[in-house]
């Protein structure tokens, strides 16, 4: 599904209170591997010829595209590169190394930000071109955080005036426009959904609180239970994943959307990256999936470090690992 990279979400929130939180990453801890996760493996995302290190932070929700960077080596230092992959196929996007990617869609449009003259601005590849988004005139800087299908895409921008931040849709159909989420007053959009939906975070100067937006413009809160304070982090069909709890004692937590209801997440799973349409949860270094613990595998030789970033809905996960490089790769039957 679409992923946020690290802290893209984060900057220019109001009080620092969404940076506790959402940019925190999870240290999942390891469980004995199911006897019916055996098959659960790991394998290289291809790389071009002269790129050495890399690392996938994306997939679409079918699975089929994944985004992330690599770096070549040349003679004069180092070059980052934005990388494409389209099932067994890696691109090089031709861009400069300011560009990060937040979500690419089941049709391979990639949205993310680049820091340019001092703010960070949105942008969008699609059909092999890359395009700025507008902003509104009361933002400094804007970030995106997921697209869906049809193009729509969420995010969030810096509104240095009332230091806060103001959720954000750029529809498709209307390009070059750009508006506030309706009915949200600060905070961040996080994902949106083919029908409309949108998920995301409102901020107050002390306060969280995960809300989504219906279709009809109905917006509903994310509750649990014990705190008033709640945080997202991903959302995919029915689903949500977050956080509850004050910023010293946060719990990872799963939504069903079409009831508002918490699930708890399996407690070898301390924090959450992504959800899918299934509901299986994504950590760091594990998938939870049914309150069954999967711990993902280094299949590479050479590899110490997990680092896992989005799931799609055939359960497909992509992140990276770290030994004696840095490597993207795909794990399947988790």
């Amino acid at each position: 599904m679409t992923r946020t990279i690290p802290n893209s979400l984060l900057a220019g929130l109001t009080a620092g209170v969404l940076t506790a939180t959402l940019g925190a990453p999870g240290v999942a801890t390891a469980a004995t591997r199911p006897r019916s996760a055996t098959l659960c493996t790991s394998r290289p995302l291809p790389m071009p010829a002269d790129v050495t290190h890399g690392e996938a932070w994306a997939i679409d929700p079918v699975g089929r595209f994944v985004a992330g960077r690599g770096l070549r080596v040349t003679g004069n230092g180092s070059e980052e590169l934005l990388l494409l992959w389209d099932g067994p196929r890696v691109s090089v996007l031709p861009a400069d190394p300011s560009r990060r990617v937040a979500a690419v869609n089941r049709y391979g449009v990639v949205v993310g930000s680049a820091f340019v003259d001092g703010a960070y601005r949105p942008w969008r590849y699609r059909g092999g071109r890359w395009e700025w988004l507008p902003v509104p005139a009361t933002v400094s800087q804007a970030w995106p955080a997921g697209i869906n299908a049809r193009g729509d895409v969420v995010g969030h921008g810096s509104v240095e005036e009332s230091e806060s931040a103001l959720p954000l849709l750029w529809p498709v159909d209307r390009p070059g426009t750009v508006e506030a989420v309706g009915g949200v007053a600060t905070g961040a959009a996080q994902e949106i959904f083919d029908d409309g939906t949108i998920v995301g975070t409102s901020a107050g100067a002390t306060t969280l609180t995960a809300w989504v937006r219906r279709p009809d413009g109905r917006i509903d809160p994310l509750t649990a239970p014990g705190t008033t304070r709640t945080w997202l982090r991903a959302a995919q069909g029915d689903w949500a994943v977050g956080g509850a709890g004050p910023a010293e004692d946060q719990a990872p937590i799963r939504w069903n959307l079409r009831t508002g209801a918490p699930l708890p997440v399996h407690p070898g799973l301390p924090a959450v990256r992504d959800v899918n349409a299934r509901g299986a949860v994504l950590g760091d270094r594990a998938v939870d999936r049914d309150g069954r613990l999967v711990p993902l595998p280094g299949a590479v030789p050479g590899a110490v470090t997990v680092n896992a970033w989005a799931i799609a809905d055939n359960g497909t996960i992509v992140g990276s690992l770290n030994g004696s490089t840095l490597r993207p790769v795909r794990w399947t039957g988790c």
